[in-house]
């Protein structure tokens, strides 16, 4: 079995010992296989949308003789878990909005869970502020670099109440009026939703060096804009406000 690279290995360490995790849009199994192997988990239920990696997963599992600690099932995220079967689970590697999405539609079967693990790849101010929304504790935050991108990632402890009977007609609709709300919050909330307030707070060399990466995007982009496009230039002075804010704080100011 391949070793597990830089992003995956710091997902896997982000994992709390457990009875039995879920993996959803668990690809090839790998971390559900470390888990077991490393005795994280003593049971893990892997889950794709997809046939053809589910079945490579199943290949890599029974290759490693897991085949009784390590379940693999095929569906739509947590829709096929059971109430009261895992004590955690794992959302890695796909988009915020599907990330939220999955955690929204499958609540009920998360009251009991100890843990949830999120790696999410795009709008990570509105996924943070929405967990806040919803009652979710950010406990662990971390950020690694890999093949020229950066991943954030972060564990959370699971609301108690509210969440699980909250009920949303239209989520893109829903996420968006979120979007609304994320965009008056005071500078300093702002701040902390798009960078991460435990990455800021304890100083994460990896989000400084985004930072200067980001800090570069940003300049570029503005250096490239047509003469009066006065609304596009202010949303980039805005967001080089809030990362100077960050910079600020992480080196220590």
């Amino acid at each position: 079995m391949a070793e597990l690279g830089i992003r995956l290995s710091a997902v896997a360490g982000m994992v709390q010992n457990g009875n039995c995790i879920a993996d959803i849009g668990c690809d090839h199994a790998f971390v559900s296989i470390a888990l077991v192997q490393n005795g994280i988990a003593k049971r893990m239920i892997a889950c794709d949308i997809n046939k053809g990696p589910l079945e490579h997963a199943k290949d890599h599992i029974h290759m490693c003789e897991l085949d009784d600690l390590i379940e693999t099932r095929l569906c739509d995220g947590l829709s096929g878990i059971r109430p009261g079967e895992c004590d955690g689970g794992i959302i890695a590697g796909m988009g915020g909005p599907l990330g939220l999405e999955i955690l929204y539609k499958g609540r009920e079967v998360m009251k009991d869970w100890q843990q949830v693990i999120l790696q999410l790849q795009s709008k990570l101010p509105l996924v943070r502020f929405v967990l806040k929304e919803w009652g979710f504790e950010t406990v662990f935050e971390n950020m690694v670099f890999e093949d020229g991108k950066f991943y954030p990632m972060m564990r959370l402890k699971v609301p108690k109440k509210d969440f699980y009977e909250l009920e949303i007609a239209d989520f893109d609709a829903y996420l968006d009026e979120m979007e609304k709300k994320l965009s008056v919050q005071p500078s300093e909330d702002v701040c902390n939703y798009t960078y991460g307030e435990l990455l800021i707070a304890n100083h994460s060399p990896i989000l400084l060096a985004f930072l200067g990466k980001e800090e570069e995007r940003l300049l570029s982009v503005a250096e490239k804009l047509e003469e009066g496009n006065m609304q596009r230039l202010n949303e980039i002075n805005a967001q080089m406000d809030t990362l100077m804010m960050a910079k600020w704080k992480l080196e220590g100011c």
